[in-house]
């Protein structure tokens, strides 16, 4: 009989069973998204200084350049300056050679070894710390004084804000901020093409860090904003604040080519699959889906369907027309006709017993009205838990309006499609408290990057917004009646708009043709 092995100690009986057990597989390991590092605005240690790190990417040295006094309104300008020309010169060391006007801050080379007194300074020196004498008198310069891009944007926006339309106002905003983060404190009567192609760079790149984060633009916003720019030298040439020449100079500076630049673009949009359109109908409250219908109907915009009220009607004749109060050209002092046939008119007949001048279409209306169905519905018995009414707060955080608008119009149809087409159970909402789901941003939060690009390519798969439908009318009216009638119901001034952006080319008849000829 075999003597009894003497007992291991615990951890060599660990390591025993573990060498038994059959290796582990390896899973695959996914590739990682690599994203172009930028450098980071930082302060120099031990210095009250800004500083920022650049790399040559042909030659692989690096250079400090010095922005001035740390986390000040001009360092971070010249921050985002310095960002944007290296990326527009391919990340070779920028050019730093203009001179700031007094005040401003200045980039300062320092040498590889980090020795502050080797390096040969740049025009403009040091930025000296802002004096109170020099204060006083920034503050009290009057505006029209101020000849910098900061003072010809604060002049040109408080003349566009009550010129331009909401959207249009906001684009404007938009493009004058960034304008404003790389060249606020230069002269604007130095500013010209290669200042504006780094303004455009800086548009494609995006910006992460800040207040106020932005992500890249596609090529046709960034041509857009570049466009808002150029207007506002135009602006400034009119009113003598600044040479027509820098406006007839800037014009000179040709717009993003599709394929031939870095900003990426967008697939055109196309017209709402059919079989999602029907399946979103039944989620929707009656407002939506009658205004869904209209657009089907009448190949009309979504912000002509919003503000649609009964005293822009005309409903003499067998053909209604309707004439919308404000619209996307009404500036070109073009007329906006939207002719409402039989169908159209029994879509609008239950909406018409309102005020003249109120929308037909009320948002307020259909929360009641949801409100009503889920009361409907209730199981508790009206002793138990609230009644409603009971739970009404005296300062809501968010009120119903008394008409949809473009955005809440959007947002109805985008959770009727998730309703009725929802995404994979991983990638869903969870509960994140006993009442209530997870919010867009904690959903976000929770995902990893494979998943919400997941995420995104499903909704992207599985939902349409309003304007799809204006392709979907005017892609049906070609087909039965021509390109002439589409462009007619439109109204659009040429066909060749419709031809190109609208109404999609009928592809069976082309098969057809191919098919025949062989």
């Amino acid at each position: 009989m075999r003597p009894p092995s003497p007992a291991l100690p615990p951890t060599v009986q660990i390591e025993q069973f573990r060498h038994a057990l059959p290796p582990r597989p390896r899973l695959p390991r996914l590739p990682r998204e690599k994203h172009a590092r930028v450098p980071l605005y930082r302060r120099r240690r031990g210095s009250p200084h800004a500083i920022v790190t650049l790399t040559d990417s042909a030659t692989g040295k690096r250079r400090d350049y010095w922005l001035g006094e740390f986390n000040t309104p001009a360092s971070r300008e010249l921050y985002f300056r310095l960002i944007a020309e290296w990326e527009a010169g391919g990340r070779r060391f920028p050019e730093v050679s203009t001179a700031p006007r007094p005040g401003a801050a200045s980039a300062r080379l320092v040498a590889d070894t980090g020795a502050q007194g080797t390096a040969p300074a740049v025009p403009g020196g040091w930025h000296q710390p802002e004096t109170r004498s020099r204060r006083v008198a920034r503050l009290t310069a009057a505006p029209e004084h101020d000849r910098s891009i900061s003072g010809l944007v604060r002049a040109y926006w408080a003349w566009a804000k009550t010129y331009y339309s909401g959207s249009c106002a906001g684009g404007v905003r938009l493009a004058l901020r960034v304008l404003r983060e790389c060249y606020g404190s230069a002269d604007a009567a130095e500013f010209g093409p290669n200042a504006l192609r780094i303004v455009r760079e800086a548009m494609i790149r995006g910006r992460d860090d800040g207040e106020r984060p932005r992500r890249p633009w596609c090529r046709k916003t960034v041509n857009t904003r570049t466009g808002h720019i150029c207007r506002m030298f135009r602006w400034a040439a009119s009113r003598e604040l600044v040479s027509p020449q820098i406006y007839l100079a800037l014009q000179s500076l040709p717009p993003l080519k599709r394929g031939r630049c870095a900003a990426r673009d967008h697939d055109p949009i196309r017209p709402a699959p059919q079989d999602q359109i029907d399946a979103v109908r039944p989620l929707v409250s009656r407002q939506v889906r009658a205004m869904i219908d209209l657009q089907l109907l009448t190949a009309a915009r979504p912000g002509e369907i919003v503000t649609m009220r009964g005293c822009d009607l005309d409903t003499t004749g067998p053909v209604w027309c309707y004439r919308p109060r404000t619209h996307k050209n009404a500036h070109r002092n073009i007329e906006r006709a939207i002719w409402l046939g039989p169908a159209a008119q029994k879509v609008l007949a239950e909406f018409l017993d309102r005020p003249a001048h109120q929308p037909l279409f009320s948002a307020a209306e259909a929360e009641i009205e949801r409100r009503a169905r889920v009361h409907a519905r209730r199981k508790t018995p009206l002793s138990c838990g609230n009644r409603p009414g009971s739970n009404l707060s005296d300062d809501p955080a968010h009120t119903v309006g008394a008409a949809y608008t473009l955005a809440s119009y959007r947002r109805a149809i985008e959770r009727a499609c998730d309703a009725a087409f929802p995404p994979p159970q991983h990638l869903r909402p969870r509960r994140a408290g006993k009442w209530r789901l997870e919010s867009e941003l904690e959903l976000q939060a929770r995902l990893s990057p494979a998943q919400r690009a997941e995420l995104k390519a499903w909704r992207d798969a599985h939902r349409w917004h309003p304007n799809q439908l204006r392709h979907n009318a005017a892609t049906r009216i070609r087909r039965e009646f021509g390109l002439e009638a589409a462009a007619l119901v439109l109204g659009h001034a040429s066909a060749t708009i419709t031809d190109a952006v609208y109404a999609e080319r009928d592809q069976a008849k082309v098969a057809s043709i191919v098919q025949r000829v062989g």
